[in-house]
């Protein structure tokens, strides 16, 4: 009932760009306290509220369509990644509005357990389902916007990389590939497993950890892919990057589908040509760069800290079970935004200090 799965149907990476600049800041200069405010506009992923010294607001919102053939499944899927926005940003949310679009044809009993699978991951994360809003709908969609509260001094923003911050990684990407493949039919049950699982997994762990290292450079990964999220942090930076694709994690059933049956979803082949001059591949299979391009649902976090903290951040991780990786350093060589890949793995070649 749908083109394409969760965050594989964001609006394309070049239309964005052009909506936004559009927009240009007159959303946040609206009002008498927006000097309070820290807006959406600034790509981060989640708006700041300042309403007293020590306590911020983060607010957020994201809806998609179906992830997954079980609807409560799906209904997990939507809720943790709705709330990693919160988590992204150093936060811990607390209050949930639900979003529904529901075709009138549906059994009701299906809305029901797509509620009771939000319900029950938004519960595990201390956060509480306040009420909401819901049309018909020829496509369903379902989402959360989610509020919750970040301590000013541990703020995680895109714009706080700096030339020698190591980059990590905190999730496999390749669910996206799944996704389609099961919508091709061609996926295999271990595959879609595989996939439904890091979706479900919660970034609360990780999210916390990076702000208790005091790592303060962060986003998740979505509809963009790693390459397109990696992007807007640098140039929210001012700065560039260098990243070793064999050091990236990924689901193996989707390397295999993408090398051998072709799935490549069509949001991450646009996502690929609209970075084409920003990106230098190096001799990267096509197959890994579409996978490096591929839209995440419920995705990993992207954080970028010194190497003193990255250490023990990786360390911290290791202890909780939480699967970081290290995965590129952030450099300051050519235009804002661009991306390297470089062939070998973290830790060979130069390092710029840090």
């Amino acid at each position: 009932m749908t083109v394409a799965g969760g965050c594989a149907g964001k609006i394309p990476m070049e239309r964005m760009d052009a909506l936004l600049e559009t927009l240009g800041a007159w959303p946040a200069t609206l009002g008498s306290r927006a000097d309070h405010l820290v807006p959406g506009t600034q790509r981060d992923d989640a708006a700041l509220y300042t309403l007293s010294s020590d306590v911020t607001l983060a607010c957020s919102t994201d809806f998609g369509t179906p992830v997954s053939q079980d609807a409560e499944t799906w209904g997990r899927i939507a809720a943790v990644n709705a709330v990693s926005d919160i988590y992204a940003m150093g936060g811990d949310p607390f209050l949930a509005l639900g979003i529904l679009g529901w075709p009138p044809q549906l059994p009701h009993e299906t809305v029901s357990r797509l509620m009771r699978g939000a319900v029950s991951a938004l519960t595990e994360c201390s956060v509480q389902l306040a009420g909401g809003h819901s049309i018909d709908s020829e496509t369903p969609v379902f989402g959360l916007c989610v509020v919750g509260t970040v301590r000013p001094e541990h703020a995680m923003l895109q714009s706080n990389a700096r030339p020698g911050y190591r980059i990590i990684l905190t999730k496999p990407l390749g669910t996206g590939i799944v996704i389609a493949g099961q919508k091709a039919e061609v996926a295999c049950a271990k595959a879609v497993s595989e996939a439904e699982s890091v979706m479900l997994t919660s970034n609360r762990a990780a999210g916390r950890l990076a702000r208790d290292t005091g790592i303060d450079a962060a986003t998740d990964i979505t509809g963009y892919g790693l390459v397109g999220h990696l992007r807007t942090m640098l140039l929210a930076s001012e700065c560039t990057a260098t990243v070793f694709p064999a050091a990236v994690p990924l689901l193996r059933h989707a390397v295999e589908l993408c090398e051998e049956q072709g799935i490549v979803p069509n949001s991450a082949e646009r996502t690929y040509f609209a970075l084409e001059e920003r990106v230098d591949w190096s001799d990267l299979p096509v197959a890994r760069r579409f996978a490096l391009c591929d839209p995440q649902t419920s995705g990993g976090l992207l954080l970028a800290a010194p190497a003193d903290r990255t250490r023990a951040f990786l360390g911290r991780c290791a202890e909780h079970g939480v699967p970081a990786v290290e995965i590129g350093e952030v450099t300051d060589d050519g235009p804002a935004g661009t991306v390297v890949m470089r062939p070998g793995s973290v830790g060979t070649g130069e390092r710029t200090p840090g």
